[in-house]
């Protein structure tokens, strides 16, 4: 007798470490062989987001034969068009199923996390390099025959969970599998790894399957920035408070408390009263200038955030500071799956150079090293280089903790040195600027965009931020001066070669400007310019 589809379900569940995928097949496969059902279980290991999730593949045949019928063969991995149902613990592996044509209309449910973490791609893209979720969730709705899709990774932080636990909700939910409730709690029971918390993201995950909108609410919402509240009693903070209430547009107060929660955690609350000093300067601008939309504000909505990250800047201190953070070790214990009380070890990989290492010290001592050799080659004999340190070690700990120690030294620092001489060169333009064009002066606020990263690659970046802002100075007033700085920036983030920009730069007739004599064209010329001033 031959084989039904009926009797058979194939299912095929995609997830990255740490998702629980290997449990969420554990679960089923227990539930099935509990209602007398043959079932077979495979999975084919991914690199993460590298080369997609791993893919765990279920085949459920009913147990129940005629007499004289063979036992099924089933299969080991997942077929074009054969898959009942297609698992996703995050929204990119709902579509790279998708593209495999796991997904069919007339057969497959697709359940999928809408949530996003990110793909290597995605990180190293120098712009925005997101993908686009609405086009998933697009391609989900056309080529399943039932789609099922909500935030599962904020209902498992919401229950204290895994997301594999409501992904298991979900799957009861939708109704795609021929068991009762029962054996779905069952199985997790009999799992017997955080059973309540389990049980109570499966109930979550099978409430939001069960919803009849669960798949329509995925048109892109316009969000508001949240608020920072200050929880602390220091009086100078509470009156900084209370004056940015007072001196900024409601439009730009949350970015702007925003920005001083980041220099309060950066630095200290002299660094916060300068950030909102320099946002109160371009606030002024754009009350002085009558082309400014008093309603937008678009020229401050733009510098603020752009002023509060470069403020912000990461140096050695930062970085230790980070590393040896209490609840940064709370994160990682929760992540790996173990108690505080155990013992563990965690190795931080550091790599700081010569630069990084000099720019720690007071800026006439920074400079000096740079400048002399013989005591760079020292510093980087005992400083720099590749570097393993165990934070669980007291050596490791104490290291990094001394380093963040000298975090109320930073002011006198060389990198601080040479952060606010280019952040005031910065403000300076905006100043020259919005007079004369605000449209470009509103691209130019956004350019410390280029900015980022550390070592070689904020290197380049900076070397792009001061092609770009020579490049501002010699279209001021010009025409379609904002539209040029704007397609010169999206080439600059194009990739880290510089050809595209470089070729944007002569389609204006802005070539003279790689020229180191035509101004500071890379970061290394104007670093050298700096060093060489007077303290």
């Amino acid at each position: 007798m031959k084989m039904t589809e009926q009797k058979r379900i194939n299912i095929a569940i995609t997830a990255m470490g740490g998702q629980g995928g290997g449990v969420l097949a554990d679960w089923i496969v227990g539930m099935g062989e509990a209602a007398g059902w043959q079932v077979q279980s495979s999975s084919v290991p991914g690199v993460a987001q590298r080369t997609g999730a791993t893919v765990y593949y279920l085949e459920l045949f009913d147990g129940s034969r005629s007499a004289g019928e063979p036992a099924p063969v089933l299969s080991l991995s997942p077929a074009s068009g054969d898959v009942d149902l297609v698992v996703a613990a995050e929204l990119m592996e709902a579509g790279r199923a998708i593209q495999r044509k796991f997904v069919t209309p007339e057969r497959t449910t697709l359940i999928a996390s809408a949530h996003r973490a990110y793909a290597v791609s995605e990180k190293e893209a120098m712009g925005n390099g997101v993908a686009d979720s609405e086009a998933v969730h697009a391609a989900a709705r056309e080529m399943a025959r039932r789609y099922i899709s909500f935030d599962m990774a904020a209902v498992a932080e919401q229950t204290g969970s895994v997301i594999s636990a409501v992904l298991f909700g979900a799957i009861f939910g939708s109704g795609a599998l021929p068991f009762p409730r029962e054996a779905f709690e069952q199985a997790i029971r009999e799992g017997g790894i955080g059973v309540d918390k389990s049980l109570a993201a499966f109930t979550a995950g099978a409430v939001q399957a069960q919803r009849p909108d669960v798949v329509a609410a995925h048109e892109p919402v316009a969000e508001e920035a949240p608020c920072w509240q200050y929880r602390g009693d220091d009086a100078g903070v509470q009156r900084l408070l209370q004056d940015i209430a007072q001196d900024f547009p409601d439009a730009l107060t949350a970015t702007v408390l925003e920005g001083v929660r980041r220099m309060l955690d950066h630095s200290d609350l002299r660094y916060a009263r300068l950030y909102v000093e320099r946002m109160l300067r371009l606030l002024a601008l754009e009350y002085g200038h009558a082309g400014g939309d008093k309603t937008d504000w678009r020229f401050s909505r733009e510098a603020a955030p752009k002023l509060a990250l470069w403020m912000a800047y990461e140096d050695t201190i930062r970085v230790a500071d980070i590393k040896t953070r209490s609840r940064r070790f709370a994160r990682l214990y929760q992540e790996v799956g173990i108690d505080a009380d155990k013992v563990s070890y965690f190795t931080e990989f550091l790599h700081p150079r010569l630069e990084e290492v000099a720019e720690t010290l007071p800026a006439g001592l920074g400079r000096w090293v740079l400048r002399t050799r013989w005591a760079g080659r020292l510093l980087e004999m005992l400083f720099a280089g590749p570097k393993k340190l165990s934070t669980q070690s007291l050596p490791g700990f104490l290291s990094l903790y001394l380093v963040a120690c000298l975090r109320p030294l930073r002011r006198y620092s060389l990198r601080d040195s040479l952060e606010q001489l280019r952040i005031n060169d910065w403000l300076q333009q905006l100043e020259e600027t919005v007079p004369v064009d605000y449209e470009l002066a509103c691209e130019l606020a956004a350019l410390p965009e280029l900015i980022k990263g550390y070592s070689k690659t904020r290197e380049r970046g900076l070397g792009n931020f001061n092609l770009l802002a020579a490049a501002a100075r010699a279209l001021s007033g010009s025409l379609d001066s904002a539209d040029i700085l704007r397609q010169l920036k999206a080439a600059a983030l194009k990739s880290e070669r510089g050809t595209e920009l470089a070729a944007a730069l002569a389609r204006h007739h802005l070539a003279h400007l790689l020229q180191p004599e035509a101004g500071s064209a890379t970061a290394a010329t104007e670093k050298m310019a700096v060093l060489s001033c007077a303290e």
